[in-house]
């Protein structure tokens, strides 16, 4: 058996290899866990953005008011944000039209009516702008900022009152 034409690996080699893999794993694995964080906060906010959208349009196409609200049972309107999402009608008996579990619970809203959003139905918030904001060690990770006439946009202020 010739030696110089054996194609392989020592086993200091490749114990030199694992040695280095396992430092390079162990300096990314928090930034991975960072990311992972960032990706599912993110998608959070996509959820809710969707959600505001989603009874804005209703309220125009059905013509009639409807409202997003936070609830902690999943069946009444309490400004619980971080449990449940309902988008309901308005009325002397309103019809849940659609329940959500938030997929966060450091979510909070700071505006107008505290336990709800409305929107008549030609799309129009009822009173005057508002803030969602999801909260994590560090203060606010994002900002959702509605303005009166239902539109929607991303805040990057790290100032809010809920965190």
């Amino acid at each position: 058996m010739n030696r110089d034409h054996q194609k392989a690996f020592s086993l200091v080699e490749l114990l030199i290899t694992m040695g280095i893999l396992a430092i390079l794993i162990s300096l990314a694995a928090p930034s991975f866990t960072q990311f992972l964080e960032t990706k599912r906060l993110q998608s959070s906010r996509d959820l809710l953005a969707s959600h505001i959208q989603q009874t804005r349009t209703n309220a125009i196409t059905l013509g009639r008011p409807h409202q997003l609200c936070g609830s902690s049972d999943g069946e009444n309107c309490d400004g619980e944000w971080g449990s449940y999402w309902l988008i309901t009608t308005v009325g002397d008996s309103p019809e849940i039209l659609r329940q959500q579990l938030a997929p966060t619970e450091n979510l909070c809203w700071a505006g107008f009516a505290s336990d709800s959003i409305r929107f008549h139905p030609n799309g129009t918030s009822w009173i005057s702008n508002g803030t969602f904001s999801i909260c994590n060690a560090n203060g606010p990770h994002w900002q959702l900022v509605l303005n009166r006439q239902g539109r929607l946009k991303l805040g990057t202020s790290h100032n809010s009152s809920c965190c």
